[in-house]
Order: structure tokens, then C-alpha cells, then sequence
């Protein structure tokens, strides 16, 4: 009998997939919509993602540290 996977760490779970923007707070789902991360900020503890409307506001900088913000490959 084959093992039933359940809980957070099975492969269709959205927990793996999904990112938070550091300002507003609205999840976001990677490959459906437009994630811009701070490559300095981003490495370590503090993870930082924007979505395209926050990272608008900030005219494309980070906000922590002034760096241009990328896209999420």
C-alpha cells in the first residue's frame, strides 16, 4: 500500500510557492504574478518581496536599505 503524503510538506502544498510583501502584507503566488525582492535585503533572516503595487510606491528601491529592486526568477 502506498503512503498517503498529508500536511505542509507534500509537493502540492501552496506554502511553497507563495511569498508575503514586506509592506502590505498580501500573499503572493510565484509565476502568476509580478514579485520584485531587494537583493541585498533578501539574503539571510529577513526575507523581502514586493508586490508591483508596493514596489511602485517605493519608485523601485528598497525601502530598508535604498537598493533597485528586482524580479523574482
Amino acid at each position: 500500500m502506498p503512503m498517503m503524503m498529508l500536511g505542509t510538506n507534500t509537493r502540492g502544498h501552496k506554502g511553497w510557492v507563495t511569498l508575503r510583501c514586506s509592506i502590505c502584507n498580501k500573499k503572493m503566488i510565484v509565476g502568476e504574478e509580478q514579485i520584485y525582492i531587494c537583493p541585498k535585503c533578501s539574503v539571510g533572516a529577513r526575507k523581502t518581496a514586493f508586490c508591483r503595487a508596493c514596489a511602485r510606491i517605493t519608485h523601485y528601491r528598497c525601502p530598508y536599505c535604498g537598493t533597485e529592486l528586482q524580479l523574482y526568477p
